[in-house]
């Protein structure tokens, strides 16, 4: 019997077979190259679906059925149902498996990004009666709705940072997956396919002109507009009336698409923005003046380096980086009176340290912030600061922050003096794997023949060093053993002697 999508999966497999002959590609397509598995047999789908109690969407059981069993798809693809069953297996929350799919997804069309976005839930898991269906690569991946209000749609997830999921706009996966192929041979910019509303530049310029849209729909219309290569002088001259639009989101996406089009007409309105009451208008504002023409604008951008809010602190000093227009005397003046201390990370970074700034060095060494004394420490090595190792060598023992750590033990191999000597001695001992083979590795390059003993007992170790954050939990360390790392630091001693222990001595 045909499926009453059937229509819609035809036209889906014609424009797959158009975009293979065009040879285009995307992100991810070198994975699946637009070629879709067998379809499954319905007996196997079934059997799923009775297992789990629940149907699934039937547009995404057409496309199982009738298109292919996973494939192609937006991203890196779509998961086979074999893939899908074994995350389902993975699930790490109290209910069974079974279970599942069978609960209500109460994740909803248009959540408001926030960090603590999973309170609104309470004891109910947001995650519960959805599939994963593929990935987008590292932590971001794309499940299904099979259950609840919403059912059918896709959303997007980032399982590493507690981002606000996405929930897309079309109402059922053929829809969206119809749009990928339709915005694929349309070439259109496709890397984030499907964060936002979808439709043609004439659909959006109707929505746009339409005095009955909402003002977010006229907000998500306008920020839609960088999918397009280009756009109509229609649309060029519409979009920078907008920024006099008294509503803030609907003037932050008309600063974004002005800057992403180089409609330089607006710069003078966009400068007004610099003042703007909230923080993402005047960050876009910063991001566009500075593409613009970063020469008129950088004192005016500067300023804003001592803004209320970080975000724009940072985006300043981002932008005034990018555009060389922190001159020395200014990074120094951020790193003695730092605004924040997001700012104060960024100039440690950024400035090219000489020997006149020890003492600031020094100073910054005490901050209570791990990646500023950790660069901290890259500064007095870039300095060579000898005068420095009895001050640092005691950080050893109480900064607990491995990065810092480390750096200070390849501080005192690249500064040769007794103290340093000893202290690196003293941790091939008392280190953990990290500290051991740092200061093995500083040894050998000083030529100090006193670690022999010692890296004659590591080349034995195969085991691979186990490293630990901050807090002392172990995290993922070097995939090489803990001899071949050793014999990586010997054969690039200065000390022949050294060089004869490595299984691949060099003369």
């Amino acid at each position: 019997m045909k499926s009453s999508h059937q229509e819609q999966i035809d036209r889906i497999l014609e424009k797959l077979s158009q975009v293979r002959a065009q040879g285009l590609s995307c992100f991810g397509s070198d994975q699946h190259h637009f070629e879709l598995n067998p379809p499954i047999q319905e007996r196997l789908l079934l059997e799923f679906e009775n297992e789990y109690r629940v149907r699934l969407p039937d547009e995404f059981r057409a496309f199982l059925l009738y298109a292919g069993n996973g494939g192609a798809g937006p991203y890196y693809g779509i998961a086979p149902l074999p893939i899908i069953r074994s995350k389902i297996l993975d699930w790490p929350f109290e209910e069974p498996f079974e279970k599942v799919l069978d609960l209500p997804c109460p994740l909803y069309f248009r959540m408001k990004q926030a960090s603590d976005w999973e309170s609104e839930f309470g004891k109910t898991d947001p995650y519960q009666g959805t599939m994963y269906i593929g990935t987008q690569g590292c932590s971001y991946y794309m499940l299904l709705i099979v259950t609840g209000e919403f059912r059918g749609r896709v959303v997007y997830v980032n399982d590493d940072d507690g981002s606000t999921p996405f929930i897309t706009h079309e109402p059922d996966f053929l829809t969206w997956y119809e749009r990928w192929l339709d915005e694929l041979l349309a070439g259109y910019k496709i890397f984030w396919f499907g964060m936002g509303v979808g439709g043609t530049e004439e659909e959006l310029l109707a929505k746009l002109k339409n005095p009955t849209t909402s003002d977010l729909d006229r907000a998500e219309a306008l920020r839609a507009y960088w999918r397009f290569p280009k756009i109509s002088e229609e649309s060029k001259a519409l979009i920078p009336t907008f920024l006099s639009e008294p509503d803030l989101e609907i003037k932050a996406s008309a600063c974004r698409m002005i800057r992403t089009f180089e409609l330089r007409t607006a710069e003078e309105p966009v400068g007004e923005l610099l003042s703007a009451p909230t923080a993402e208008l005047r960050r876009e504002a910063i991001w566009t003046l500075m593409q613009f023409n970063p020469q008129r604008w950088s004192e005016k951008v500067s300023r804003l380096l001592y803004d209320d809010d970080q975000d724009v602190t940072e985006t300043a000093f981002q932008t005034l980086k990018q555009a060389k227009a922190l001159s020395r005397t200014r990074l120094l003046q951020l790193l003695n009176e730092p605004p924040n201390e997001g700012v104060l990370y960024m100039a440690t970074y950024t400035i090219e340290w000489l020997s006149e700034d020890l003492e600031l060095l020094l100073r910054l060494l005490e901050h209570r912030n791990d990646t500023i004394r950790f660069y901290a420490t890259l500064g007095l090595r870039k300095i060579k600061a000898l005068e420095a190792i009895p001050i640092v060598i005691p950080l050893l023992e109480t900064d607990v922050d491995p990065l810092v750590r480390g750096s200070i033990l390849h501080m005192l191999g690249e500064l040769d003096s007794r103290q340093s000597r000893e202290t690196l001695l003293n941790w091939t001992e008392k280190g953990d794997d990290d500290a051991r083979l740092d200061a093995v590795d500083g040894l050998c390059k000083l030529g100090d023949e006193r670690v022999i003993p010692v890296a004659r007992q590591m080349l034995q170790e195969t085991r691979s060093p186990v490293s630990y954050d901050a807090n002392g939990r172990p995290c993922g360390g070097n995939i090489n053993s803990i001899g071949y790392l050793v014999d990586q630091s010997l054969q690039e001693s200065p000390n022949k002697a050294l060089r004869k222990l490595s299984s691949k001595p060099g003369f």
